[in-house]
């Protein structure tokens, strides 16, 4: 199979990882040259989504005559609208639910219909019913964009200086539990649910890793109930993922995304086997994913590590934004791959490790011991 993938950034990159290891020939259309995921592409055409449209007919052919299905990797409105179009004038499959996209990258159109299908949600902030610290959040904008711990009215008037009156914004409740994410896939009434994940945060809340299994059952199965009854509210087609905080008394939803997400794809598949790209696209094609070999889950991590001349750190996946194009390798101990931007010699690189054990200890050992290779 021949999938074209729009856009080349972070959810380009987990995309055509998770389609090579499907066995497909991907297309990757970016307007940068620089795409991060230009090399993980089988062909790259730089060329923005828009210009699509303005393609001669017998260039249409010869680009896209054997593609399967688009899938859009971009959050741009816009370029959305002109994919859309583009798609149905050429009777070409488009890998989009355009309804469900609409509620849940709108986190004030979200809260609206989290609280029609009374989800449990952080408390919104109000100005004459509220403790400190809040979350502040634009309606806007994908993962951490933007996103603020603020302690006090000082810092929420410095930050937004309408406060609690500003438009297009989410104020609620600051929840310090751990977080956990899960997808789920397929058409109104057959959907499947997938492996839950922990999220690990840096301090601007942003992913800076991911771990699988999880062995919280009453998390995972509460979880489960209520991305389930969200995909049937949404009807929705394709796949969404959705991301909470746990503590004793439950789970609070922070948001939901019905787009392919990055990080927790290439995890899940790490630790199961199990390709959600291909249950995606299975949502949309007459396709049956790959079956199964037999293996238990093992535990997987999707780790993110940076250097800057002497020194390593740990930002979260936005810091892979930085360095471009993506490579990705298999010479780095205790890794079973390694994604990775910028410069080994000049050690100034931004990078991601995938790493799998039979247990925790095995895990973190082989983290180590990639982390001392990258260090020297």
């Amino acid at each position: 199979m021949k999938v074209a993938v729009v856009g080349g950034g972070l959810q380009g990159v987990e995309i055509c990882i998770l389609a090579k290891k499907a066995g497909w020939k991907t297309i990757l259309f970016d307007k940068s040259e620089n795409a991060l995921a230009r090399d993980l592409a089988d062909t790259f055409i730089c060329m923005a989504v828009e210009e699509l449209a303005q393609l001669p007919e017998d260039n249409i052919q010869k680009f896209l005559h054997d593609v399967a299905v688009f899938i859009p990797a971009l959050e741009n409105d816009a370029a959305l609208d002109y994919l859309m179009k583009f798609c149905k004038q050429h009777a070409l499959k488009l890998a989009f639910d355009e309804n469900a996209y609409a509620v849940s990258s709108s986190k004030v159109k979200s809260q609206h219909f989290f609280e029609e299908n009374n989800t449990p949600i952080p408390k919104p902030a109000g100005k004459n019913e509220f403790q400190y610290p809040l979350i502040a959040k634009p309606s806007r904008g994908s993962g951490s964009q933007g996103v603020k711990l603020l302690h006090n009215e000082r810092e929420l008037l410095e930050y937004l200086p309408k406060g609690f009156n500003s438009p297009d914004w989410i104020l609620e409740s600051y929840c310090a539990g751990r977080q956990f994410s899960m997808e789920i896939c397929g058409t109104p009434q057959k959907y499947q649910t997938f492996q839950l994940t922990e999220l690990l945060m840096d301090e601007v809340f942003d992913c800076r890793g991911v771990i699988a299994p999880v062995k919280e059952q009453k998390i995972e199965s509460l979880v489960q109930a209520e991305i389930l009854k969200l995909a049937e509210r949404l009807q929705l087609h394709g796949i969404m993922d959705i991301e909470v905080a746990a503590d004793e008394d439950g789970i609070r939803v922070f948001e939901i995304d019905a787009r392919f997400p990055s990080q927790t794809p290439l995890t899940v598949y790490y630790s199961t086997g199990v390709n959600l790209l291909e249950y995606f696209v299975a949502s949309f094609l007459a396709y049956t994913p790959q079956a199964l070999m037999k293996k238990k889950v093992q535990y997987a991590s999707y780790f993110h590590v940076a250097r800057e001349g002497e020194k390593l750190f740990y930002p979260g996946e936005h810091s892979l934004t930085l360095f471009g194009p993506l490579q990705l390798i298999r010479s780095v101990n205790g890794a079973e791959e390694v994604l990775i931007g910028g410069s080994l010699e000049e050690k100034k690189w931004s990078a991601v490790l995938f790493l799998t054990a039979e247990s925790k200890k095995e895990l973190e050992e082989k983290k180590e011991a990639a982390l001392q290779q990258l260090a020297q």
